[in-house]
């Protein structure tokens, strides 16, 4: 979501109106004056543009939500919460992770936490923009416990080559330019290839000589990227679609961007 919701002051106390409306049928303006922290006056302000708008209603001497404001509530306040989880999970508070050692690490040793090609590794005693404190012991190549956390690990975003596949109306695979795409691919030389579809497999396969299993590909795909892996994402029409949807969010909701090219097979 574009956060619009929660800046929209005038909508977010036109539906708090709603709410106190909903709560408490019998209420008067008076009483969601007071309830809001808002004066009389602009609570008949706010009522008078519902009423406009088709939101409430005169009932009986009551003011009353209609059917319209009953579902923009509804529609609304679930927006909120969607937009709230969304900014929750990016503001999280991590304590601990696993890494693995890049070398012997003794318990209570500070540790450096670095990515490489995709991996968090840990160095014990390693000045890093991300450091933590062992919770055990371990032999080089072992995961190991880091707690105390602070700081961000440092690192970039790999790299994306999208290679778009004919349709199945168009021929799919068969119709691809395999030599061509296998070039493309040897020149990108990517860290991971991911199959968005059925005809991406098979074009990944002629091109590449590998097999696929096709399993929440632009998950994985965007899981790699944000770890620094050069990702090769193959699939037809609609599978690029939402794989360029997904780097697009990134995009919108962190300020991150990932570099990437794309090639019609």
């Amino acid at each position: 979501m574009s956060g619009q919701s929660l800046r929209d002051l005038k909508r977010n106390t036109e539906m708090l109106i709603l709410v106190e409306l909903v709560v408490s049928p019998a209420t008067k303006l008076k009483d969601i004056s007071k309830n809001l922290g808002i004066t009389v006056q602009a609570v008949s302000q706010y009522v008078a543009s519902m009423r406009r708008e088709g939101l409430v209603r005169d009932s009986g001497g009551k003011l009353k939500p209609t059917r319209r404001g009953m579902q923009m509530l509804q529609e609304h306040f679930t927006g909120l919460k969607l937009e709230v989880d969304s900014i929750l999970r990016r503001i999280r508070v991590v304590d601990a992770c696993v890494a693995i050692a890049a070398k012997r690490i003794t318990k209570g040793q500070h540790i450096g936490l670095e990515m490489e090609d995709g991996m968090l590794m840990a160095f014990p005693e390693k000045r890093a923009s991300s450091m933590g404190i062992a919770s055990e012991s371990a032999e080089e190549g072992d995961d190991v416990l880091v707690r105390q956390l602070e700081g961000i690990v440092d690192m970039e975003l790999g790299s994306l080559l999208v290679v778009e596949a004919p349709s199945e109306s168009e021929g799919g695979s068969k119709k691809a330019r395999v030599a061509s795409a296998r070039a493309v691919l040897d020149d990108f030389s990517p860290g991971l290839l991911v199959a968005g579809d059925m005809t991406g497999a098979a074009l990944l396969m002629k091109a590449a000589g590998e097999m696929f299993t096709i399993h929440a590909p632009v998950e994985s795909a965007m899981s790699a990227l944000s770890k620094g892996v050069d990702v090769a994402f193959c699939g037809t029409r609609e599978s690029v679609d939402q794989m360029l949807e997904a780097v697009s969010d990134l995009r919108k909701e962190t300020g991150y961007e990932i570099k990437r090219r794309s090639y019609k097979a």
